[in-house]
């Protein structure tokens, strides 16, 4: 018996692809191209999903190497140790309370205030060096963390806000 050929020869002796073997390997590639994206996610769905959370307490220092009258500013946890001209610790949360905005700390001021400032380059607000609001839109102070001292450092638990006389750590 003779074998059929997959691609029959036309009169020049050439292959010819006839309609049913194109569309079958349409059919086939269309089919190979769904499997793949169907395993690609399983695979995902598989794998875990894992959000990396910052740390909320966190360590500055050593103590000494902080001069009086210093901002140290924390990206990653979007805060301000400051230490004050008497060497008073206290730190202070870089969101602003009107939309959320990382503020920045600007040594000459800011929109006609000659003192150094926190300013919200977003929309505006202006706070003082303790937080306090100078000019809106924010209608209420940045959010105050606990900040204690161990081992020459400072540990700061960004998870604890405190009020305005239990924010200063004296050294």
């Amino acid at each position: 018996m003779e074998k059929k050929k997959l691609y029959p020869e036309n009169s020049n002796g050439k292959n010819k692809i006839n309609r049913r073997i194109f569309l079958t390997s349409i059919g086939n590639t269309a089919t190979g191209i769904v499997l793949l994206g169907s395993f690609g996610v399983t695979l995902e769905y598989l794998s875990p999903n894992v959000l990396l959370e910052i740390p909320k307490i966190f360590k500055v220092g050593p103590v000494n190497s902080i001069q009086p009258n210093s901002i140290i500013y924390e990206p990653e946890q979007r805060t301000f140790v400051i230490r004050d001209e008497q060497g008073y610790f206290y730190a202070l949360s870089a969101v602003c309370t009107h939309l959320g905005c990382t503020t920045k700390w600007n040594d000459s001021g800011a929109a006609g205030n000659p003192n150094a400032v926190i300013s919200c380059p977003c929309h505006g607000s202006l706070f003082n060096k303790r937080g306090e609001v100078i000019q809106g839109p924010a209608i209420r102070a940045l959010d105050k963390y606990r900040i204690q001292l161990e081992e020459d450092k400072l540990v700061i638990n960004t998870a604890e806000k405190v009020s305005e006389d239990e924010m200063i750590l004296k050294v």
